[in-house]
């Protein structure tokens, strides 16, 4: 994809960005000397081995030596692709990418696709307001016609071609419902819509696009509820309903309510619980929990009080188990059976719906409740059917703080002492302390280069006359620098960006080395000093071993002669 951007397009857009302020708000960051400290997002890590240099541009992580510029960073924190981080750091820098190069399987995803979906929800939205049974069935439910616009509420009509004969009218337009989910093909060449009447809700991505559609039914048909199948630009599993309102209601997010109905959502909207959101038909997943504690600080997880919501919340414990960081928080909260957030809602309103929320389970008590539930403690193996379930699970969360706060909790709770149970466990993995690992010189003076671009003005000779291996990337570096020698280690990297190279430039640009600030140039001299010795010296083998066995003629005579002056006076 980044073939498709100009290199010098992506090295502009990197100097008007600062890497410290994209990562700050997903890394708690303290500025230690020349560098910003922060647990690493990537690795569980109980001391900051994750930096963050604003003059290279660059972040790396020492326990877990990931390392990389902020386009890295989002890539991986955020999940998105290339282009879509390109686009957001962009219209964040003011800077507008040109279309015209951009390729057209890229235009597609980015435009085409996102527009017929628009479309779509402009057709639903019309098709609403000229239905008085879709009118009424809202109403019913107790939502305004406000919070219907808020949300993009739409109808899609009964019949089987509604949405095809109103903007599938040619095949391009056909090929792009079909490949949003919108149409299903019966034939070869006929098709139908996928959702008949039914109440339609748009179900937006992060930046507010729509991608996908769930339906309701308004009567007993089944299933009562239909979305959207995966494509292109709807992953189920990536995307919760709500979450873009949620955003907008919110300023500062501190915490999402967890909900199962899309009309949960709405209602809740509606009096005045703006921060709810909803899995789109799918179980919660370790996307969506880790995607949520960038962006807030608190989940809370709304079930209903029946077996089925017992057994719903369970499924989420045992996502969240693997994964649970100590700075997270996390809640359980059961309603009343037979009710759900929606009439629940309606019935106390928006204080007493908060006053539940705040006497929500936290993690650790629905944990052991739920195990407690399965298990008659009275008899004689009750204690330590209890102790091997708890195990079981606590064996497989992250080695940190909140797998210690379980195993106290279980010895509380069986009188065994906490030592035997932590037995029990997988040993504990220790962090390597950073030290500086010997390399080539050809691979130090790269790393010295990269973190240090300055440096390139220390090379006065012919890089292309060493003999030793990464010759070339040496060479290729020393280039770049020379043409635009401004360049961070951040915009540097971006340039190998999935070339066989990168994997080394990463590691060498996260390199520890133990060369002061103040003795980095004559530290680099003696490199470059040693490495063009190397190489008067392979050239003078080569010559002396041609002139053994082939003899050289008058120019290569003095080539020779030049280098073996040359070497004499280095």
């Amino acid at each position: 994809m980044s073939n498709h951007i100009p290199q010098s397009f992506i090295d502009e857009l990197l100097a008007r960005v600062d890497i410290v302020s994209i990562i700050e708000p997903f890394v708690a960051l303290r500025k230690t000397g020349a560098n910003y400290k922060g647990l690493c997002p990537f690795h569980q890590e109980k001391t900051p081995s994750f930096t963050v240099n604003a003059d290279k541009q660059f972040f790396h992580c020492f326990g877990c030596g990931i390392s990389g510029n902020a386009i890295s960073f989002l890539m991986k924190y955020e999940n998105q692709d290339f282009i879509e981080i390109i686009e957001n750091l962009a219209s964040l820098a003011s800077m507008q990418i040109p279309n015209e190069i951009l390729s057209p399987a890229l235009l597609q995803k980015s435009k085409t696709l996102y527009d017929i979906m628009e479309q779509a929800n402009t057709f639903y939205q019309q098709q609403l307001r000229q239905c008085p049974q879709a009118i009424n069935y809202l109403k019913q439910r107790g939502l305004s016609g406000d919070i219907a616009k808020k949300f993009g509420i739409g109808y899609s009509p009964s019949g089987w071609d509604n949405l095809l004969k109103t903007i599938g009218r040619n095949n391009e337009q056909r090929e792009q419902l079909l490949a949003t989910g919108m149409l299903i093909q019966k034939t070869e060449t006929s098709y139908y819509d996928r959702f008949r009447n039914r109440i339609m809700f748009p179900i937006r991505d992060r930046r507010g696009r729509v991608i996908g559609f769930g339906g309701r039914v308004l009567n007993d048909e089944t299933p009562k509820y239909l979305n959207s199948p995966e494509t292109q630009i709807f992953h189920k599993g990536s995307e919760l309903y709500g979450l873009f309102e949620a955003r907008k209601a919110n300023r500062q997010l501190q915490r999402l309510l967890i909900v199962e109905g899309y009309t949960d959502v709405i209602a809740l909207a509606q009096n005045g619980i703006t921060y709810a959101v909803a899995t789109l038909g799918t179980a919660i997943t370790a996307n969506h929990v880790q995607y949520i504690f960038r962006i807030c600080k608190e989940i809370v997880f709304c079930f209903d009080g029946d077996r089925a919501g017992q057994e719903a919340a369970w499924r989420a414990m045992e996502i969240l188990i693997l994964i649970v960081r100590d700075d997270w928080k996390i809640y359980f909260m059961f309603l009343p059976e037979g009710e759900d957030p929606d009439s629940m809602i309606r019935t106390e309103r928006s204080e007493k719906f908060e006053a539940r929320i705040q006497k929500s389970s936290t993690l650790s008590e629905f944990f052991f409740r739920h195990l407690k539930n399965q298990i008659n403690l009275s008899q004689p193996d009750g204690r330590a059917r209890f102790i091997s379930l708890a195990m079981n699970h606590i064996q497989k969360m992250p080695n940190n703080i909140m797998r210690e706060v379980f195993v106290e909790t279980l010895s509380e709770q069986t009188q065994i002492h906490s030592d035997k149970l932590i037995q029990r466990l997988p040993k504990s993995s220790q962090t390597p302390i950073p030290t500086e690992t010997k390399i080539s010189l050809i691979h130090k003076a790269i790393m010295l280069l990269i973190q240090n671009p300055p440096l390139i003005k220390h090379i006065d000779f012919d890089l292309t006359s060493l003999p030793t291996g990464n010759t070339d990337l040496l060479a290729e570096l020393a280039n770049r620098l020379k043409t635009n020698p401004t360049l961070s280690t951040g915009a540097i990297m971006e340039h190998w960006r999935n070339k066989p190279e990168e994997t080394l430039l990463i590691k060498l640009a996260g390199q520890e080395h133990i060369v002061p600030s103040s003795g980095l140039i004559s530290e680099f001299c003696a490199i470059m000093k040693k490495l063009r010795q190397h190489g008067l010296e392979y050239r003078i083998e080569q010559l002396m071993n041609k002139a053994v066995f082939e003899g050289l003629n008058n120019s290569e005579k003095k080539i020779l002669q030049n280098l073996l002056l040359e070497k004499q006076n280095s």
